[in-house]
């Protein structure tokens, strides 16, 4: 069962999400709230839940300032962006204040329950305008130097397609018939070659002007 609560300042919407998600066995709503103050003192209070689905536009505390709150002090949380934005700025922003994915709230209620399970499975949902947009100003960074592969082995590259792709560790260990734990050996080797610490870090670097990903 995926525990979860929900962040969204309109009523309407907070219900309505609360409903849809509520009809799905696998789900469970914990708490639904108008602000991000409720939201924390809520999770002070009653427990951790596996996954925060967060709007941006809240009227005091901002989403982005809130999920950077959850994130630094229960880093365990797995906390979904869902909003109607789709700047570049808020984007980044959400991602680097330790967001797991990014939606928006147009996504029809299967596709949401879909990315909730993959966020809770060690995915990282990004819709896929969303993805365009990020990926566009990934884009806008330039760089004198030449191509860079940062000598990833062929292996290494297809682990890094499944992670830009939001796959979970598993579903990329079954795409290329490895183990688990082969995929987090890949992973731990990827993020040193490329001397990143973080997925904004890895993003840029994979899908900069320069990165092995910039053709795609």
């Amino acid at each position: 069962m995926i525990r979860i609560m929900i962040c969204e300042d309109e009523r309407e919407a907070r219900d309505g999400f609360r409903y849809l998600l509520g009809l799905d066995e696998e789900i469970r709503v914990v708490g639904a709230f108008a602000s991000a103050e409720q939201l924390i003192d809520s999770i002070r209070e009653v427990g951790i839940p596996d996954v925060v689905m967060m709007d941006i536009g809240l009227p005091e505390m901002s989403g982005i300032e809130a999920t950077r709150i959850i994130h630094e002090t229960w880093p365990q949380i797995n906390i979904l962006i869902l909003t109607i934005f789709e700047e570049e700025e808020k984007i980044l922003s959400a991602i680097q204040a330790g967001a797991s994915g990014y939606v928006l709230k147009n996504t029809r209620p299967g596709e949401l329950t879909s990315q909730i399970k993959a966020l809770y499975r060690g995915g990282s949902p990004i819709s896929p305008q969303i993805a365009r947009t990020l990926l566009g100003e990934l884009r806008k960074e330039k760089s004198p130097a030449g191509h860079v592969d940062y000598n990833l082995t062929p292996r290494e590259l297809d682990v890094v397609k499944g992670i830009v792709a939001g796959y979970t560790y598993r579903e990329i260990a079954d795409r290329y018939n490895i183990s688990g734990s082969t995929v987090k050996k890949h992973i731990l080797h990827i993020y040193k070659k490329l001397n990143v610490s973080s997925k904004v870090e890895f993003m840029k670097k994979m899908y900069g002007p320069n990165g092995p990903l910039s053709a795609l």
